[in-house]
């Protein structure tokens, strides 16, 4: 099922208001929604009220997380507001910041259908720690066995759970450069970090992934808090950066220096211009 939101139209949303009026829930105003199969703005406000009282992130949209819970399935791995809140207290930053990078970097599901955290392997990264663990002549001979697996240069992404069969040929050449050269969970923060972060092996990270959404959101806060980088020839931090809105800074810290090359400062907009009202403060990039 596609992710319905403000505008989505059909029967799909009819289906949700239908459930929202049984289960109680009204517009603004206190009164009954009407199913109408239109996601407007009184249907978004019942989302929201159900969200809250399911302990669900309260952002209006509604994915299998939300659903899940309309079904009265397990949403115990799901992030909480309430973990959203608690980040807010430690980054002391606007809780809209922390919500726009949850919604990009993973259309705001930390999971995939199959219970596995959503991965992204980087076949250049496994390059680097096979010719740094094993040496160049090594990585090399396995860029020529598996292109897609071991290369010099990015690509060859498949996505979704197709990416876990792309791990598991890198985990049979070596499983800590595998999951090292892996972006984890919602915040999709790289194994790499793993020591940074305070973990006590990579295994120990991953482990952590598998967790819950909230494990994962403790290493995005762990992650804000430690990196740091030189953008235009200063020596800068993440924490500082998000902090004062600094927009480029931040990007170039938490994607590199071609995030907008790679379209992340578009797609960051896009989930701000949603959530702003919600959670709004100043505009964003």
């Amino acid at each position: 099922m596609s992710l319905l939101k403000y505008g989505s139209k059909g029967a799909e949303v009819y289906g949700l208001q239908k459930a929202l009026i049984r289960l109680g829930f009204t517009d603004a105003q206190g009164k009954p929604l009407i199913a109408d199969a239109d996601f407007g703005l009184t249907t978004e406000y019942a989302v929201m009220q159900y969200q809250k009282k399911a302990g669900l992130v309260a952002d209006g949209k509604v994915g299998d997380k939300t659903l899940q819970a309309l079904a009265g399935k397990d949403i115990s791995k799901c992030l909480k507001d309430s973990d959203y809140q608690a980040a807010v207290k430690r980054l002391n930053v606007p809780e809209l910041y922390i919500r726009v990078f949850g919604a990009v970097e993973s259309n705001g599901q930390g999971f995939l259908d199959n219970a596995k955290p959503k991965i992204l392997f980087e076949r250049h990264r496994m390059y680097a720690y096979l010719k740094q663990k094993m040496g160049e002549s090594k990585a090399n001979q396995c860029m020529a066995a598996q292109p897609n697996i071991v290369n010099t240069v990015a690509g060859g992404y498949q996505g979704g759970t197709a990416e876990y069969y792309r791990l598991a040929l890198a985990q049979q050449i070596d499983l800590e450069c595998a999951y090292q050269s892996t972006s984890w969970g919602q915040f999709q923060i790289m194994g790499e970090n793993w020591q940074a972060l305070g973990y006590k092996t990579v295994q120990d990270f991953v482990n952590e992934q598998f967790n819950s959404e909230s494990a994962q959101l403790e290493s995005f806060i762990r992650f804000v808090e430690w990196k740091t980088g030189t953008v235009n020839n200063q020596k800068v931090k993440l924490i500082d950066a998000l902090r004062e809105g600094n927009w480029d800074i931040v990007f170039t810290l938490y994607n590199g220096a071609n995030y907008k090359k790679l379209g992340y400062q578009a797609k960051f907009q896009k989930e701000w211009d949603h959530l702003e009202p919600l959670y709004g403060v100043k505009p964003a990039a």
